[in-house]
């Protein structure tokens, strides 16, 4: 069964096979490697991203062997990433680090297949498949290419997916806490706090986690993360309803009949 690539090699020849036969397009069946690549990277430097899809790929089938095909290969997956065709992209990047593991292009292409991944990452509150791939990709790049010059971005961006993941469980928590399963709220608030403790979610999913074991009537757990909350964020504008829960737990604590005071009011809870 044909693949996409493949497919699209088949359009791109019997375009150019129609683009030769009109005398007035540049002769390229003439043109050597180094000069078809110039030509070629012509094209892709005035933006015809289009035309250099086709010359990029007639490159890598015409002069298989030349030192020049992982620069082709190289643009021909730049071209498709300039049109925003990742996925494709994303193909064409990885089969120059598979067939030219030895490539000047190689440390590029392994962080365009993640910035690729990266531009196709969802919003929050859809799926997150494409924004764990990306994480991956940045992940080992960073890994790979610690003294990079390209390793700044990928650790902005890589925290950018984080965040992201981040929303995703902020979300999630806020959905089971609005519908009073406080106890479905804590798991999640923890899994922010444990596996996405360096994004700005933090202080939210640490704020809430008290709420809902409050709510659960865990008043030595609520206390506890009251008072790590006040604690690390002296100046939030959660500070005065925390200090309030503190108190609060404390009397509970201190009750004998802790069930009845105390009661989370609808504006605390909201």
């Amino acid at each position: 069964m044909p693949t996409i690539r493949n497919l699209i090699i088949v359009n791109l020849l019997a375009g150019f096979v129609l683009l030769s036969g009109c005398g007035k397009k540049v002769k390229t069946r003439d043109l050597g490697p180094d000069e078809y690549f110039e030509y070629a990277k012509a094209k892709f430097d005035n933006g015809k991203y289009l035309t250099s899809v086709t010359e990029f790929t007639i490159i890598t089938l015409r002069f298989s062997g030349n030192p020049i095909v992982d620069d082709a290969q190289y643009y021909l997956a730049e071209s498709h990433f300039k049109q925003k065709d990742y996925l494709i992209a994303i193909s064409e990047y990885q089969k120059l680090m598979s067939d030219y593991p030895q490539s000047s292009y190689y440390v590029l292409a392994q962080f365009k297949v993640a910035l690729s991944y990266y531009n196709l990452s969802l919003r929050p509150e859809l799926d997150q498949d494409f924004t764990k791939k990306a994480l991956r990709q940045f992940q080992a790049f960073i890994e790979e290419n610690p003294n990079h010059e390209l390793r700044e971005n990928a650790e902005k961006l890589r925290l950018k997916l984080r965040e992201k993941l981040a929303k995703k469980r902020i979300l999630g928590a806020t959905t089971y806490r609005k519908m009073g399963i406080n106890d479905a709220a804590v798991i999640y608030y923890d899994i922010i706090l444990s596996e996405y403790y360096d994004t700005e979610h933090v202080e939210e999913a640490l704020y809430w986690k008290g709420e809902c074991l409050f709510q659960l009537k865990k008043y030595t757990e609520a206390q506890n993360t009251f008072i790590i909350f006040a604690e690390k964020y002296p100046e939030s504008g959660w500070i005065g309803k925390v200090k309030k829960r503190i108190s609060q737990a404390e009397e509970n604590l201190n009750s004998p009949s802790p069930d009845g005071t105390a009661e989370l009011s609808e504006r605390d809870n909201s």
